[in-house]
């Protein structure tokens, strides 16, 4: 007779949580043979996302498409992975994606590694990836996109510039080089996402033609970079650096700046240029991207004479010594640009000379003040070889609403071996635009 067993109570329940354990494995096996092979024979109807509600205002101008579409499908890889394939068109441009995954089935959950690639068709632009996740909710991504040349020929930038309605600037050309990288991942021991990205400028040379003017950028350089925790961003602080920029008539070399952001606007903490022989220093200008209202005062500290009298149309000569002052500037909404009470001037003790080769400007004021003729002429012959000991450069508002320029000189001139004293103060008025060769077409008065 065939001996039967029977268990305790107890034992049997130390074996249910085994038998469960089987038929959660058999479950998880089951699942990695047969969706891959269902994701695979699957066709995948087309996607078409509407971009529009992301591209509003200027944005939305720069693109004629706006919406974004996806042909996709999966396939067998190598080693057991899988690949996603993916073409379409992203606003205005067809793409095309690969998503390479090599998935991996334990116990206690599915993890997948793998790579994927994105690129513009027919551009320079493409980005790369690498990426690992788990069932757990761990995952990381870095993502890259090596240097890549830029120029004013490129069908993406090219056609964003193309559409730009502006009439202010025209005929740009630039050329330069642009990089990214970006950083995700979730942890366990830190359940919330974190990022990073940077992207990095070098050599950006620049070209156009602003208002009726040439203007050019050459060398720009700038490290910018960002990071963030769940909705939370940190804009890292940027230094922009330019070798030269030449505008409007007037050269700045060694440009500086640095930025940091706040929540509604950037702070220009401190900028400067070489500028004329000397130094420009501007420092705490806030400006906000969506008024462009700002108001900064630039402060000039031993500049040629002779190089910033030459900006001033009326000026034929040339001069020597060094010039020291402040110029307060306000611009507002980014199109307009108003001059405050500013000046420059010699440091007393120090001289400089001064010859003055068509005198004509400054003594046509004066003679429109009431100066004798008389005294126009003896000025006009003080004028041609001046040693100057008090040199002022003024520019405050008139009585019309305006802005007048004032000269101020003092010093000694020689002429035919005779040596007299000279005292000449001069004010300018009238439209300044064609008097102070600045360029803009900014001197607005109230």
């Amino acid at each position: 007779m065939k001996e039967t067993r029977t268990f305790p109570a107890a034992r049997k329940r130390r074996i249910w949580p085994w038998i469960l354990a089987g038929v959660v494995l058999l479950a998880v096996v089951a699942m990695a043979t047969l969706v891959p092979a269902i994701a695979v024979s699957i066709n995948y109807p087309t996607l078409t996302f509407d971009m529009s509600p992301y591209l509003e205002g200027t944005a939305g101008e720069l693109v004629s498409n706006k919406t974004a579409i996806v042909d996709f499908g999966f396939a067998r890889g190598a080693e057991g992975g899988y690949v996603m394939h993916a073409t379409g068109k992203l606003l205005d441009w067809p793409f095309t994606a690969r998503v390479n995954v090599q998935p991996s089935f334990h116990f206690f959950g599915v993890r997948a590694s793998g790579d994927a690639s994105f690129r513009l068709d027919d551009t320079p632009w493409r980005v790369s990836a690498v990426f690992s996740a788990s069932s757990s909710g761990e995952w990381k991504v870095d993502a890259a996109m090596d240097e890549t040349e830029v120029r004013e020929s490129d069908p993406v930038i090219g056609q964003l510039i193309s559409r730009l309605k502006t009439s202010a600037v025209s005929n740009i050309t630039f050329n330069g080089a642009i990089s990214l990288d970006a950083h995700a991942e979730r942890t366990k021991e830190f359940p919330v996402p974190r990022w990073s990205a940077s992207c990095s400028v070098n050599g950006l040379d620049v070209s156009c033609i602003a208002g009726d003017r040439q203007m050019t950028v050459d060398g720009f350089r700038l490290q910018a970079g960002a990071s963030g925790i769940a909705g939370h961003c940190d804009i890292k602080p940027l230094f922009p650096r330019i070798n030269c920029v030449t505008a409007a008539g007037f050269t700045f070399s060694n440009v500086f700046a640095s930025v940091r952001a706040t929540e509604r606007a950037f702070l220009v903490t401190e900028a400067g240029a070489k500028f004329c022989g000397g130094d420009l220093k501007m420092y705490s200008l806030f400006l906000d991207p969506e008024r462009l209202n700002a108001g900064v005062t630039l402060f000039v500290d031993g500049i040629n004479a002779g190089m910033a009298l030459k900006h001033l149309s009326g000026f034929r000569g040339e001069a020597s010594g060094r010039l020291y002052g402040k110029l307060p500037i306000h611009m507002k909404g980014g199109r307009e640009l108003r001059l405050r009470t500013a000046y420059l001037y010699s440091v007393p003790g120090e001289t400089g000379n001064l010859r003055v080769y068509d005198p004509a400007p400054i003594l046509d004021n004066l003679a429109a003040g009431g100066v004798p003729h008389e005294t126009c002429d003896n000025l006009s012959k003080a004028l041609a070889d001046l040693t100057y000991d008090v040199l002022k450069i003024s520019l405050q508002p008139d009585e019309d609403g305006g802005l007048a320029l004032t000269l101020k000189l003092a010093g000694k001139s020689t002429y035919n071996s005779v040596t007299v004293p000279i005292s000449l103060e001069v004010t300018f008025h009238g439209d300044l635009e064609q008097l102070v060769n600045t360029g803009f077409k900014t001197i607005n008065r109230r």
